[in-house]
């Protein structure tokens, strides 16, 4: 199923739908202010099973992309950050950068996982802060690669349905996306460290 929702204009009754689903362990794939990602609840075991699949990892090697909704909800799942780091996040969040933070002990025992660290991002997309918001709790995610070199991320939502409407439950068409992925900036390190130059400038560090 493919729900049309306007960015400009979002109907609260849909976001509900979504986020329901979400709640039964769908996956969905999801417009965000850089490529479109396939997301899922975070604390549910099915969606959890279903993203990695798509990454073709196991949920305890899987390494999950986190949506959040602003720093606060941020700090639940991660280690505390200096006076520069928290800086550096809010310069660069909401926007189109995944930071990789230390995680805390409470993201590890509910995604089953030993992992040390955590990409997160606060995406700068009304329908990603809908759908948050509405969830309470962050979406784990994972974009969506085209098998073409050149054009490897799609845009064109009528192609995404069409080339990836099987890996997901259902799909939020919100226009078209981006081709160009986050940046990807490691700040789990004493000095912070470019891991991917995307759509996020990358000079902030």
């Amino acid at each position: 199923m493919i729900y049309s929702i306007y960015p400009e204009s979002i109907n609260a009754q849909t976001i509900a739908e979504c986020v329901a689903r979400f709640g039964r362990g769908e996956i969905a794939i999801i417009p965000t202010d850089s490529v479109y990602a396939v997301a899922g609840d975070f604390q549910h075991p099915l969606a959890l099973e279903k993203l990695a699949k798509i990454k073709k990892e196991s949920v305890k090697t899987a390494e999950f992309s986190f949506l959040f909704t602003n720093l606060s909800q941020v700090s639940e799942y991660t280690q505390s950050v200096d006076g520069g780091t928290f800086k550096l996040l809010k310069r660069c969040l909401p926007g189109p950068y995944t930071m990789v933070l230390e995680a805390n002990i409470s993201l590890a025992r509910k995604l089953g996982q030993k992992r040390k660290t955590i990409g997160i991002r606060i995406p700068d997309h009304p329908i990603v802060m809908a759908l948050c918001e509405t969830l309470g709790r962050p979406l784990a995610s994972a974009s969506l690669h085209h098998d073409d070199e050149i054009i490897q991320y799609p845009t064109d939502p009528d192609e995404i349905a069409a080339t990836y409407a099987h890996l997901a439950d259902f799909m939020i068409d919100g226009g078209w996306g981006d081709n160009v992925p986050s940046t990807v900036i490691d700040l789990s390190r004493a000095i912070p460290v470019l891991l991917r130059a995307g759509k996020g400038d990358p000079d902030v560090i």
